[in-house]
């Protein structure tokens, strides 16, 4: 497990085994949504321009990192909750898709689930302590 912060697209982030391992510390699975971010950054001429910028942040798994998601040119975003009182739970699992240009990431929750199309997705693993 590494001891470093990784930052990375998401893109290449999927192709690895360290990604899709439970077992490796940098790995969202089982990890706690810590908070979910939309903002929209105004420039240009009387503000017009809003671009929607989302931040997913993470507690990992093994609670000795953060793993944070930054989506830049966000394009559509849903996120569904199941009636929960409890937090949106356990990340289960995502899956990337190219789609028109952009990038889908589908994530599943124990208690819901998101869904982000954008431009840009940042990966960035940060340990703790």
């Amino acid at each position: 497990m590494s001891q470093e912060a990784v930052r990375l697209p998401l893109r290449d982030c999927a192709t690895s085994d360290w990604y899709t391992s439970p077992s490796d510390h940098r790995c969202p699975h089982d990890a706690w949504v810590e908070a979910v971010t939309i903002s929209e950054r105004a420039s240009g001429e009387l503000q017009k321009q809003r671009p929607i910028e989302i931040q997913i942040r993470l507690l990992g798994a093994y609670h000795d990192g953060k793993i944070e998601y930054a989506y830049k040119g966000v394009n559509e975003y849903s996120l569904q909750t199941s009636g929960t009182t409890n937090g949106h739970g356990d990340w289960l699992r995502d899956h990337i898709e190219d789609c028109d240009g952009l990038i889908l990431h589908s994530i599943a929750l124990v208690n819901g689930n998101l869904q982000i199309k954008a431009a840009e997705i940042e990966y960035k693993w940060t340990p703790l302590g």
